[in-house]
């Protein structure tokens, strides 16, 4: 009884090792919150098994803005757990006649200027009275 039960675990680890999968693979280097293109991924049939229970769809790509959580290598599987969609902010401010509006965060406001942080995460002073500094 106790081989008939290896036998079978055995047999059952070889068929399952043997399984094909379509999976969307980086055709490139994508880097830590980079936006990924559906010109940076193509499905490729792979024998593998990655730890990865639930891939990108290709449909999901081209309809929003996906963007890495970490950097990841080229010709490695695409995950949803290593893209995230970002949250849009954006920023309207009015200085007299002038209106601008912006993608990023507002850290602080003064009389003279306002320091925003963009989405690539730099910092950036605006002036008040229009001038570079």
């Amino acid at each position: 009884m106790k081989k008939i039960f290896l036998i079978s675990l055995i047999l059952a680890g070889i068929l399952h090792a043997q399984t094909i999968s379509v999976v969307p693979v980086s055709f490139k280097i994508i880097n830590y919150k980079s936006k990924i293109y559906g010109s940076d991924v193509k499905l490729i049939k792979i024998n593998k098994k990655y730890f990865c229970r639930d891939y990108i769809d290709l449909s999901l790509l081209k309809k929003s803005k996906y963007y890495a959580k970490h950097y990841i290598a080229k010709n490695k599987p695409i995950c949803l757990k290593d893209v995230f969609i970002p949250v849009s902010r954006k920023i309207n401010f009015a200085f007299g006649n002038l209106e601008i509006e912006r993608d990023g965060e507002v850290i602080r406001e003064t009389d003279q200027y306002i320091k925003i942080k963009n989405e690539n995460g730099k910092i950036e002073k605006i002036y008040k009275d229009g001038r570079d500094r």
